[in-house]
C-alpha cells in the first residue's frame, strides 16, 4: 500500500472519529429529525446536484473538438467524480478516470486535455466563488476574531490562486515536462516529449478551436447557482426560514473544505465539525451545520454509488472488441 493510500486511511479514521464525537454532541436523534424535514426534498436536492454534473459535463465538451454524446459524458463525469470523493488519490484519479470512460468516443489523451483545460477555468470560478461568500461572510456577520482572520486568510489565498492563474494563461508554462527533463534518469526523453505535447494540447483546448470561452464561463456560472439554490433548500428545510446569506457562505466552506481536505475520502468528520464551525460563528442553531453537511454527504455517497456502477459499465464497454 503506498503512503499515499495509507496517510488517506488514517485520515479517514480521524474523520469517522470526529464525525462520532460530534454525532454524540449534538444527539443523533436531533440529527434523524433534520434529515426527516428534509424528507422526499432529498430527490429535489440530487435533482440540483445532477444539473451540477450537467454543467461540468457540457464545459467540458465544450473544449474537445469532436462530438461527443451527452449522455455518456456525464456517465463519465459522474464515475470519476465518484472516485475521487472515495479515495485520497483526489483529482489524480478523477480526472484520467472521467478521459478513460469516454475513450471509445474520443482519444484518452485529447480527453484528458480538454478537460485539464475546463478545470483550469472551472478553479478560477471556485476561486472568485470563495472570494465573494467569505467577503459577504465578513461584511454581513458578527465573527469571532479567530473566524474573521481566518476568512481574510482564506481572500488572501484565493487572491493568490487567481494571480497565479493569470500568470499561467499568460506565460503557458510547461511545469510538468520541465519537472520531468530535472530527473537524473535515463530513457526519459520520450516520455518528456509525450507529456509536452500533453501539454501543448491542453493549451490548445482553450484557445485553438473557435470554441468560445464565454460557454465554459457561462456553465461553471449555472453550476455556482445550482450550488447555491442546494445549500439554500437544505437550510430552508431544516430552519424554516429563508437565509440565502448564510445559505452562501456555508456553500463556501464547502468549496474550502473540498480543497484543503481532498485527500481525506467524503471530507468525512472535517467537514461535518467545519460546517458546524462556521454555522455556530455566524449565528445559525446548534447541529445545523452538522445536519447540512449530512445532508451533502448523502448525496454524494448516492452519486458516487451511481457513479461506481456507470464507470463499471462504462469500463466494460471499452474493453469489448
Amino acid at each position: 500500500m503506498s503512503r499515499r493510500a495509507v496517510a488517506g486511511l488514517l485520515l479517514l479514521v480521524a474523520g469517522a472519529a470526529l464525525l462520532v464525537w460530534q454525532v454524540r454532541e449534538k444527539g443523533a436523534s436531533d440529527i434523524l429529525s433534520g434529515f426527516r424535514s428534509v424528507g422526499p426534498w432529498f430527490a429535489v436536492i440530487l435533482g440540483l446536484s445532477l444539473l451540477r454534473f450537467v454543467a461540468r459535463t457540457r464545459a467540458w465538451l465544450t473544449f474537445i473538438d469532436v462530438r461527443v454524446p451527452t449522455m455518456p459524458a456525464l456517465a463519465a463525469t459522474i464515475g470519476g467524480d465518484a472516485i475521487g470523493n472515495l479515495t485520497p488519490l483526489g483529482l489524480l484519479a478523477s480526472e484520467p478516470a472521467k478521459a478513460i470512460y469516454l475513450s471509445r468516443f474520443v482519444a484518452a489523451a485529447r480527453a484528458l486535455a480538454a478537460l485539464t483545460a475546463e478545470t483550469f477555468f472551472y478553479t478560477i470560478s471556485v476561486a472568485i466563488y470563495i472570494v465573494l461568500g467569505t467577503a459577504a461572510m465578513v461584511e454581513f456577520f458578527a465573527l469571532p476574531e479567530a473566524v474573521r482572520l481566518a476568512a481574510w486568510i482564506a481572500m488572501a489565498s484565493m487572491g493568490a490562486a487567481l494571480a497565479a492563474a493569470a500568470w499561467m494563461a499568460w506565460q503557458r508554462p510547461k511545469i510538468a515536462s520541465a519537472m520531468l527533463s530535472r530527473l537524473p534518469v535515463p530513457k526519459l526523453p520520450a516520455m518528456i516529449e509525450r507529456v509536452r505535447d500533453f501539454e501543448l494540447q491542453a493549451y490548445g483546448s482553450v484557445g485553438g478551436h473557435g470554441r468560445p470561452i464565454a460557454t465554459v464561463v457561462s456553465w461553471h456560472a449555472f453550476f455556482h447557482a445550482m450550488s447555491f439554490a442546494e445549500s439554500w433548500l437544505t437550510l430552508w428545510l431544516l430552519t424554516g426560514e429563508s437565509l440565502p446569506l448564510a445559505a452562501l457562505v456555508l456553500d463556501t466552506f464547502q468549496r474550502v473544505s473540498n480543497i484543503v481536505f481532498k485527500m481525506i475520502p467524503l471530507r468525512l468528520g472535517v467537514d461535518q465539525v467545519g460546517s458546524e464551525m462556521v454555522a455556530l460563528a455566524i449565528g445559525l442553531p446548534t447541529g445545523i451545520g452538522l445536519k447540512m453537511s449530512l445532508v451533502r454527504t448523502a448525496r454524494v455517497l448516492v452519486w458516487a454509488i451511481v457513479g461506481l456502477a456507470t464507470g463499471a459499465s462504462a469500463t466494460a464497454t471499452a474493453k469489448r472488441p
